[in-house]
């Protein structure tokens, strides 16, 4: 079992490491250059759990709804790992969130921390589009911890306000 600790624990250590200092993203047509204008597409959206599978390696799936440069979008995620430090009691979690949108649909990790748990409190997200629209292309947000906003028997836990900024230059249009 310590093994398998140590082994989840250096997973997520490279992970984090990996998104935290990454170089800049392009893809592969850009040649290697960036777009100095810094243009962002958006998507907003509002997310619960729906449950807790209590299975390695699945910690909650995640669901919701939300608009921005994608259309109108559905979401869906899943925790991957929820870490509480001991001493802070900042939560770091990473996650697969996934996007049905309108006009673009597409998916992303994430790693995010929240210093301090409960409504009101901030937390921080940065990660990579892994498939679909901007796929390579970073990304950065934030959400605000809120009240539950599910009907009942429907979620579990407070619901969160979700903020993403996915990087993109001249090249990407917003309508491909």
């Amino acid at each position: 079992m310590k093994t398998i600790k140590n082994l989840t624990f250096a997973t997520l250590a490279a992970l984090a490491a990996t998104l935290l200092f990454q170089t800049s993203i392009t893809r592969a047509d850009d040649n290697g250059e960036q777009d100095e204008h810094g243009q962002q597409s958006k998507v907003t959206f509002t997310k619960h759990v729906v449950n807790i599978p209590n299975q390695p390696g699945l910690i909650a799936n995640m669901m919701g709804v939300g608009e921005g440069d994608a259309g109108d979008v559905l979401f869906t995620g899943e925790v991957l790992s929820r870490v509480v430090d001991p001493n802070t009691g900042a939560i770091t979690r990473v996650a697969f969130y996934h996007f049905t949108g309108s006009k673009h649909s597409f998916s992303v990790i994430i790693h995010g921390v929240q210093q301090v748990a409960g409504i009101g409190q901030k937390g921080v997200v940065i990660g990579v589009v892994t498939e679909g629209w901007l796929k390579g292309h970073a990304v950065a947000g934030e959400w605000t911890e809120m009240p539950p906003c599910y009907a009942p028997g429907t979620g579990i836990g407070n619901c969160f306000e979700v903020t993403l900024s996915i990087a993109r230059d001249s090249r990407d249009s917003i309508d491909n």
